[in-house]
This record gives structure tokens, C-alpha cells and sequence, in this order.
């Protein structure tokens, strides 16, 4: 039995999704985008990002499990830009966690009830895509 391959996005790619969902946002009326937004930017990276050798189909689906995937790292960071994380955010850097908190940072991803578990990611790098995403969101 053959399996389909998954969807690898490449940082490119995101933004190249971001980007048309920008320029489509009107059609997202109350903040999500409609099934044929979708199919229209599935197409979209087909033709701009053909799939290579080792990566899958940039379907409908995977295209919205992506930006999903997105707005909550969007979320995460947005939790660790406010002051009440208690960590230096850089959009390059991240959390620029070091040995010194790194402690405060375990606790902050792990046992705090899961509730910052999207931000693990960040720990020492940013996310490029934060003010595309934030240009998306309702």
C-alpha cells in the first residue's frame, strides 16, 4: 500500500501562503477563509511551489492545517511578547533563552498545565511570519 507524502513547507512557502491569503482577505468574511479559498490557494502554490521529489501535494487541507498551524504559533509568541511571560521577546531571536533561565523557560512550556506548550518552538528562535499572521486575524 502507497501512502501520499506529506506536505513540507519551507519559511518560502508559508509566506507565499500568507501572502495570498492576504490578498484574498476579503473573501474571509468573518475571519476564516471559505472552501474555495482554499482549493484557489492550493492551486496557487502548486504552480509557484511545484512539490519537489521528497515533499507532497500543497492541498486544500494542508494549506488550511498550515495556517492553522500558524495562527497558533502567532498565539504563542503574542503570549510571549506581553509582559506577563516575564521573557525578552527578539522577533529574530526568540525568547533568547539562556542557562540562567532556562529553568523559568521548562516550567513556562511544560508545567504550567500545557498552557504554553505552542511556544516551545521559540525558545531561541523567532517567528518571521508574526506580522503576516496578525494581518489575517480578525
Amino acid at each position: 500500500r502507497t501512502h501520499k507524502k506529506a506536505a513540507v513547507w519551507t519559511t518560502e512557502e508559508e509566506g507565499a501562503l500568507l501572502d495570498f491569503l492576504a490578498s484574498h482577505l476579503s473573501q474571509a468574511g468573518d475571519g476564516n477563509f471559505k472552501k474555495a479559498t482554499w482549493n484557489a490557494a492550493a492551486a496557487h502554490m502548486a504552480h509557484n511551489h511545484p512539490p519537489g521529489l521528497d515533499n507532497g501535494d500543497k492541498t486544500a487541507e494542508s494549506c488550511e492545517r498550515k495556517f492553522k498551524a500558524l495562527k497558533k504559533s502567532y498565539y504563542a509568541v503574542a503570549d510571549l511578547k506581553s509582559v506577563a511571560s516575564g521573557f525578552a521577546y527578539d522577533d529574530e531571536h526568540g525568547a533568547m533563552i539562556s542557562l540562567d533561565n532556562a529553568d523559568l523557560w521548562d516550567r513556562y512550556v511544560k508545567v504550567m498545565y500545557q498552557a504554553h506548550k505552542d511556544a516551545k518552538p521559540f525558545r531561541n528562535s523567532g517567528f518571521p511570519h508574526f506580522a503576516s499572521v496578525k494581518l489575517l486575524l480578525p
